[in-house]
């Protein structure tokens, strides 16, 4: 398949925080030759098989996504995440693993465990069509279109700030 651009499933972390965001993320990206998404992970606590895996999504031209859950136990991945509260900015992402597994089983999902003391035991993201459906469509708005930051709690102190002086 031909593709021109390759980014890191984790792009949709920053295109859920802030389409700005996201859309400067994608120019980084564009210039990267190191990109680091075949990585293997070597000082992080790790729990389960992992590998690098990848999607192409159709976003006005083919894009790879690549990225490396951190865990797959037959048809689940899974996500360890320090994030305290709101996973909302980590659906996206947990989304594309679940499309990724699908190369390897039939049907997959991933679950996100956070790992602060405390927290929720866990949450399930078990994607339908629709779901890969909108964030093509997402990503093919950041990058084809100018987009607008916006105030939110990840981004108002951040250098995002400056652009939109209005916040």
């Amino acid at each position: 398949m031909s593709y021109k651009l390759s980014l890191p499933a984790r792009i949709f972390d920053d295109i859920s925080v802030c389409k700005l965001r996201g859309k400067f993320s994608v120019e980084r990206y564009k210039f990267e030759k190191d990109m680091r998404l075949e990585y293997e992970r070597k000082n992080e606590f790790s729990f389960g098989e992992t590998e690098a895996l990848e999607v192409f999504l159709y976003a006005g031209e083919w894009v790879r996504i690549a990225g490396v859950p951190d865990a797959i136990f037959e048809n689940l991945a899974v996500e360890y995440t320090i994030t305290r509260g709101d996973i909302n900015h980590l659906l996206g992402r947990c989304v594309i693993y679940s499309y990724m597994c699908m190369k390897l089983f039939t049907v997959c999902s991933t679950l996100i465990i956070p790992t602060t003391p405390g927290e929720e035991i866990g949450f399930m993201v078990i994607p339908n069509s629709n779901a890969l459906e909108y964030y093509s469509d997402l990503l093919e708005e950041i990058i084809t279109k100018d987009v607008e930051g916006k105030k939110n709690k990840f981004c108002n102190a951040c250098l995002y700030k400056r652009i939109c002086p209005s916040w």
